[in-house]
């Protein structure tokens, strides 16, 4: 009953993340000095999104050579910078403002993986401070994560039998059979999680805290989703045949009616979900990781609630801005990016927002009858 609570307590309350670097300690800084960063994380971010924009789009007005030289000149700096480089001159300039005093101790690496919501690789397998290894000092977590992707590959291995079959099964003998072959490859895939994925994707020191807020996520996305498929039914399909003219709004697949009934079969999503956990957790890396931080940083979000709106707004329009020229889209991962960032704020955990993120995207496609395809080759006549 507790922890329903505090789940509960995700949608009424904000308690900042106020060790990951995102809230500026003012007692030894000068105000003059706090505007200035804010000002640099501002227009970095708005910066390197539109660099981002055009580097996606040059596709529809370059052809050929001269597409893939500018996305070479312009897009491998840009990606270099904003994922490797900058974290590191921030930490130079900002460790004595947007660092905890109790956390300025551990360092650039800090700044540079926990702050971003990551897990930090080396101090998975090595002690820091005197503290043992990550993966030794938070076992039960680890197991958590392995026992959450274990389930959802027991369900793809359910929902994709037949592909399984069609690809795979002339190695079944080897291991004794379909059964073998699956306790096999999910042991395998877990294994990976283990030694690769776990100690850069997850951010370990605090996701059990983070588990509440998965739960939050997916019960909102679950009621943001529902209340789309009930829009699409009542207001939309009656006209699918209007909308086939609209390019950007047309109606796709089954109706929303006749999509419900993949409610009555978890496993369906859980196996759509597995496939879609590590893709969910790349497009937080870069817009939630990067951008989210940069725009936390530029406002006071402690201060009010009206700050921390124009952070998470900030970082859902970018969000958004990304899946043109998809119009549905675009209104689902901006009001997906308001409330992920609202939950990010506060827990500082990306595997948890990407695997929050695999399920909306996952029952997203299950329930809405729409076009999940963005970018340049959706405008007309491409």
């Amino acid at each position: 009953m507790r922890w329903l609570k505090s789940v509960a307590a995700c949608f009424t309350e904000i308690n900042l993340d106020r060790d990951s670097g995102f809230i500026a300690w003012t007692d030894t800084v000068p105000e003059d000095r706090i505007r200035a960063l804010r000002r640099w994380n501002f227009y970095e971010a708005w910066a390197v999104f539109f660099i981002m924009m055009a580097v996606v789009w040059c596709d529809y007005w370059l052809d050929g050579p001269a597409m893939w030289r500018f996305r070479l000149v312009l897009g491998i700096p840009t990606l270099v910078w904003a994922f490797i480089l900058s974290p590191l001159v921030h930490y130079r300039w900002e460790k004595h403002v947007f660092l905890p005093p109790h956390r300025r101790a551990l360092g650039w690496r800090y700044f540079y993986w926990e702050c971003r919501g990551l897990g930090d690789p080396v101090a998975y397998y090595l002690p820091r401070n005197g503290a043992p290894p990550a993966l030794i000092r938070y076992w039960r977590e680890v197991l958590i994560v392995l026992a959450m992707m274990t389930l959802l590959y027991c369900a793809a291995a359910v929902t994709f039998s037949c592909e399984i079959d069609q690809r795979y099964a002339e190695w079944y003998p080897v291991f004794g059979g379909k059964i073998f072959f699956l306790i096999a490859l999910i042991l395998a895939l877990d294994a990976l999680w283990l030694f690769v994925g776990i100690p850069f994707m997850v951010r370990l020191d605090n996701f059990r805290n983070a588990l509440r807020f998965i739960a939050a996520f997916l019960l909102g996305a679950l009621v943001m989703i529902l209340l789309f498929n009930i829009l699409f039914q009542v207001l939309l399909e009656p006209f699918r045949q209007s909308l086939e003219s609209w390019h950007f709004l047309r109606l796709r697949g089954e109706t929303a009616r006749e999509r419900l009934a993949v409610l009555a079969d978890p496993l369906a999503i859980g196996g759509q979900w597995a496939g879609y956990v590590t893709w969910g957790w790349v497009q937080q890396l870069i817009f939630t990781s990067y951008y989210a931080t940069h725009f936390a940083r530029s406002f006071p979000i402690e201060r009010s609630r009206r700050e921390l709106f124009k952070a998470c707004l900030c970082s859902a329009f970018v969000f958004g801005m990304i899946h043109l020229p998809n119009a549905w889209l675009m209104l689902f991962t901006f009001l997906g990016g308001l409330l992920g960032g609202a939950l990010y704020f506060q827990m500082t955990n990306l595997f948890a927002l990407g695997f929050s993120h695999g399920f909306a995207g996952s029952l997203l496609n299950k329930l809405t009858p729409i076009n999940f395809s963005v970018g340049p080759d959706q405008m007309p006549g491409r």
